[in-house]
């Protein structure tokens, strides 16, 4: 066990300002400090940030899971693939050559994001 002697500045600075950030969220924390001390108090501390440790690690595991997704659909996308990226780009600058209009032209893009699966 960590003896709070043994702590350098850094982590009785750190430790401090976690007590003040949950001081404003908990105030019990000031009764438990007065009648248990500062081992109460960091049970307490990491007691009452599970539930937010938890819900912080599954923000990340969705995010890594979409993160994933993505990668994996612009990887097998159609538009991805040589001859039809090719082909929708040629017909893509055909398109702004002949009207100008960069809207009318990138909708020859479209195609190859909608139909994803369909045109391979």
């Amino acid at each position: 066990m960590i003896k709070w002697e043994a702590l350098t500045v850094y982590q009785k600075a750190a430790f401090w300002i976690a007590i003040g950030i949950v001081g404003w969220f908990s105030p019990e924390i000031a009764l438990l400090f007065h009648f248990g001390g500062i081992e109460v108090v960091f049970a307490f501390i990491a007691i009452y940030s599970m539930p937010i440790i938890r819900l912080l690690q599954s923000y990340l595991s969705k995010a890594r899971e979409i993160a994933r997704l993505v990668y994996c659909t612009c990887q097998s996308s159609a538009s991805a693939q040589p001859k039809v990226f090719f082909v929708q780009s040629a017909f893509c600058t055909a398109a702004f050559m002949l009207t100008g209009s960069i809207a009318f032209s990138a909708m020859y893009f479209m195609p190859g994001l909608v139909l994803n699966g369909f045109l391979i």
